[in-house]
């Protein structure tokens, strides 16, 4: 495809070549700017700290109590206790333990019901 007539004109297999190596020095100068940029902050880029999402999830939570029938608030309060519980690394030990504490009161209350249901016995007596 080389024409004699224009032999300044690379082939189209060179051209080719050549348009593979200017977008690989794009792609390297481009690398290298932003590497820079990187490297040449002050601070340090931060990651979100997952504890605010955490803690906002559970006020949120302490919100749709409020607003909630008996039956669903009693479950988001459990669901907000678990909250607490399952994450360390965002609640004290203090505030682990009490939710802790009202988790197993809940559990204790709810197998006793459960065992007066079960009896024959009448519910004042329970």
């Amino acid at each position: 495809m080389n024409d004699t007539l224009d032999p300044d004109r690379p082939a189209p297999r060179n051209r080719a070549r050549i348009a593979l190596a200017v977008g690989v020095v794009l792609l390297l100068v481009a690398g290298a700017a932003v590497g820079g940029y990187l490297a040449g902050r002050s601070t340090p880029v931060e990651a979100a700290d997952p504890c605010v999402e955490t803690r906002q999830a559970v006020l949120d939570m302490k919100e749709e109590v409020g607003a909630a029938k008996p039956e669903v608030a009693a479950s988001i309060t459990r669901t907000q206790l678990n909250v607490v519980v399952q994450n360390p690394e965002c609640f004290s030990v203090k505030e682990r333990a009490a939710a802790q504490t009202v988790l197993d009161s809940a559990d204790q209350e709810a197998a006793s019901e459960a065992l007066c249901s079960a009896s024959d016995r009448p519910w004042w007596e329970c």
